[in-house]
């Protein structure tokens, strides 16, 4: 009996321990991030922190379940030197690697705005290229902190765990001793259980109970990185919901867009522009804080519409909601998740079968993010990346080729392409680690956030790219889009919502000036195609999840998902659903930062037609997933 005795208060200490590094890694993550949160010195912050132990005890008995096993085994198991030095070595690699993703987070979060969750672990892997091993020296030097302070955390998972460590070698065996070891054992296996569940609920906790305990800005600190990698492993195929009835899905939207048959198709050229990470608070026509002088001038001439949203926060989510209007309502990315091998349609896919010739341009080092897989299945047929650029003097030294040359290997390549044809190229700037030659240093030099020099530079990579494309006999028979995957992180400094976090430019440019104007209405990513094939007078049937944004007859929103919350927008409302109950809703017209949550007053006649549009959407895109229906037969 002395020895479960000893093992307990091990135990015991060794938790006490662990819940202090976890929340110390907590206030390490909301300081380093203190302007994604909405979060101050006050009760209510204690009480946030009170909360998330649960999360953390969930990944402290996940790390420790095999740890707790071994540690209660019944008697007469002979606990020698090479036995405790096993535990020890368990103890230690098992806490300190669930540590570690905590520290790494840090650093990863302002480029995802959430947990880092399991479509994270395919760059280790090389799934999604080969850039996590060309930037970790960069990230290393970068955040040299973040090492400091995991060897710290060693050091004291290493000394607490001697000093607590109070175990016999050999114990005597006896019926009694076997017979209270093995009760023990049983407590503690249940005990990890009910840790691991986080409670005797109904349901194991998940990523969705975190939005029932903080507002949808501050779920991130809640958590912890373990816990949502863990809990995003196994979530592979979407649930069939049920919401409404068949009758009722039918009547509200199926997807297929009608063909106009009144106008001859057109056959212009597309070029679909994405600039990476081009938040809308960054451009200055915007009123933006960066200079981007040749953006504004193109924008002035374009359709622009002034309250775009991107669908998701990753590039790899961004550019299949560009080229083939999918959104990203599921917590992997739909090139990583088990339907990457649906038949979808895409703006490639479609316009190839009417003769043209299309292509995909990333500077990136070839594999990344799956783009080159990708460009496949949305039937591009050309895939040009570092590779094909072939000019290892242009290496940035980080993600791939610098955006001034590599576009204009663009503007040559599709001068001898047939025509016509469709291309989508995505910039590698603005992107961390924020660097832009050495040569524009001086040039593009600002104060402010080390991406504001790095947003002068791919626009002036821009204005070089339609210098030489004005000069080449394709332009004037071209469609431009100027979009972004997804918006940058955000500094201290700025004053955000949930909404803010995916505000990004769309504009539609044609270079004889017959597309023009302002518009305020709601658009997103996954409007483009439509949108596109609407301008082309695409004479097929085909299958979106977006809208014709120039199609007045038809109520314009965006959708997006992050951290099992979906955010609904439309014109006047915000609404956010975790999957089961609302959250909040918002009238952004008359409340700009979100501060008044509608649903804490009296109920809206509104609020039915936002619960109901957003269900459906939900309802609508599990279904078509599931069952491989993105397409018209």
């Amino acid at each position: 009996m002395g020895k479960v005795k000893s093992l307990q208060y091990h135990l015991f200490l060794q938790f006490l321990v662990l819940l202090v590094l976890y929340f110390f890694c907590r206030l390490l993550f909301v300081f380093l991030n203190k302007a994604e949160f909405n979060i101050s010195f006050s009760l209510d912050t204690v009480w946030l922190f009170i909360k998330a132990m649960r999360f953390d005890l969930s990944a402290i008995f996940m790390a420790n379940s095999l740890f707790i096993l071994m540690l209660f085994l019944p008697a007469p198991v002979t606990f020698n030197q090479y036995y405790l030095g096993f535990l020890k070595w368990l103890f230690l690699v098992t806490n300190g690697l669930f540590l570690l993703v905590n520290l790494v987070d840090i650093a990863y979060f302002p480029f995802i705005h959430k947990r880092m969750q399991a479509d994270a672990l395919l760059f280790l892997n090389g799934k999604k290229g080969n850039d996590f091993f060309n930037l970790l020296p960069t990230f290393i030097i970068q955040y040299w902190y973040i090492l400091i302070v995991f060897i710290g955390i060693i050091y004291v998972l290493n000394k607490s765990y001697q000093y607590t460590h109070a175990l016999k070698e050999q114990t005597t065996s006896t019926v009694k001793n076997y017979l209270f070891s093995f009760t023990a054992f049983l407590f503690y296996a249940g005990l990890t259980i009910l840790g691991i569940r986080g409670g005797l609920q109904m349901k194991p906790i998940d990523l969705i109970h975190a939005s029932e305990m903080a507002e949808i800005k501050n779920i991130p600190a809640i958590l912890n990185t373990p816990f949502a990698i863990i809990k995003t492993m196994d979530k592979k195929n979407l649930s069939e919901l049920n919401y409404f009835s068949n009758e009722e899905m039918n009547s509200w939207n199926n997807g297929v867009h009608l063909p106009n048959t009144q106008k001859a198709f057109t056959k212009e050229n597309v070029v679909v522009i994405v600039i990476e990470s081009l938040s809308k608070k960054y451009v200055g026509m915007l009123n933006g804080t960066a200079k981007t002088p040749f953006i504004d001038s193109l924008l002035k001439e374009s359709l622009l519409f002034t309250n775009g949203f991107a669908n998701a926060r990753e590039s790899i989510q961004g550019i299949p909601a560009i080229t083939a209007s999918i959104p990203s309502l599921q917590d992997e990315p739909f090139i990583f998740s088990p339907y990457s091998t649906n038949e979808i349609t895409s703006l490639a896919n479609l316009l190839k079968k009417r003769g043209y010739s299309t292509s995909f341009f990333h500077g990136g080092t070839n594999g990344t993010m799956g783009f080159d897989s990708y460009s496949k299945l949305a039937g591009f047929d050309q895939y040009y990346g570092r590779t094909e650029f072939n000019n290892e003097e242009e290496y940035a030294g980080s993600w791939g080729i610098w955006d001034e040359p590599f576009l204009q290997y663009m503007a040559q390549n599709l001068s001898a392409t047939r025509q016509p044809f469709f291309s989508t190229v995505f910039t590698l700037n603005p992107h961390h680690p924020y660097k832009i030659p050495e040569k524009y240093a001086e040039q593009f030099k600002q104060v402010g956030p080390v991406i504001l020099p790095c947003i002068s530079y791919v626009d002036y990579a821009l204005r070089k790219f339609f210098e030489t494309a004005k000069k080449q006999p394709w332009f004037n028979n071209t469609l431009f889009v100027i979009t972004a995957d997804h918006t940058s992180p955000f500094s201290e400094n700025d004053k955000i919502n949930s909404m803010d976090e995916y505000r990004i430019p769309i504009a539609l440019y044609k270079p004889n000036g017959s597309l023009k104007g302002i518009n305020p209405g709601i658009a997103n990513q996954m409007d483009i195609m439509p949108t596109v094939l609407n301008l082309l007078n695409f004479p097929e049937p085909y299958f979106s999840y977006g809208n014709d944004l120039l199609n007045s007859t038809k109520e314009k929103f965006a959708v997006s998902y992050n951290a099992g919350v979906y955010q609904y927008i439309d014109s006047a409302y915000c609404y956010h659903f975790n999957g089961e109950k609302a959250l909040g809703l918002y009238n952004w017209r008359n409340d700009s930062t979100l501060a008044k949550n509608l649903l804490h007053t009296k109920p809206l006649p509104d609020f039915k037609k936002q619960d109901q549009q957003l269900k459906k959407m939900i309802q609508w895109f599990n279904a078509s997933m599931n069952n491989n229906t993105m397409h018209v037969e």
